[in-house]
């Protein structure tokens, strides 16, 4: 595990998100791509279907009056084989509606072979959990 490299891709992932760009996010999954969250899985089966996701969240985004100011505020690679790693993404909101920020931590899959890397799974357990507890409506905005 190259952790130069790793962290490298964990901030490119986080200026991805200050584009508020889904293609540039998409941009940093591998397929199939895994989410789990709170229980729930959903898949990503190529760029495609991974970007129109993408747009869908973040138009919820939008919708609901909290916006896409999204920084990566701090990151931790935990490597757990010589080509994947743990990579630990906190996060912080600064709403565009007023509301006070917060943070939340996601935890991603990364895989390293040869000259590429991606992300193969999130766990987004955190994420969802702070934003129902203060949008409970979020995900019909």
């Amino acid at each position: 595990m190259d952790l130069d490299r790793a962290n490298q891709f964990c901030r490119s992932y986080g200026e991805a998100m200050a584009s508020g760009g889904a293609a540039a996010l998409a941009g940093h999954y591998g397929f199939p791509y895994m989410s789990f969250t709170g229980g729930h899985i959903s898949s990503f089966q190529d760029a495609d279907e991974a970007k129109a996701a993408v747009q869908a969240h973040l138009d919820r985004f939008e919708r609901s009056g909290l916006g896409l100011d999204i920084r990566l505020t701090a990151h931790r690679v935990e490597p757990v084989s010589p080509t994947g790693a743990l990579c630990h993404i906190r996060w912080e909101i600064h709403p565009k509606n007023g509301a006070e920020g917060w943070t939340w931590d996601n935890i991603y899959g990364l895989r390293q072979t040869g000259e590429t890397q991606h992300f193969e799974f999130n766990v987004s357990d955190n994420e969802f959990g702070e934003l129902l507890a203060r949008y409970p409506d979020f995900m019909s905005a």
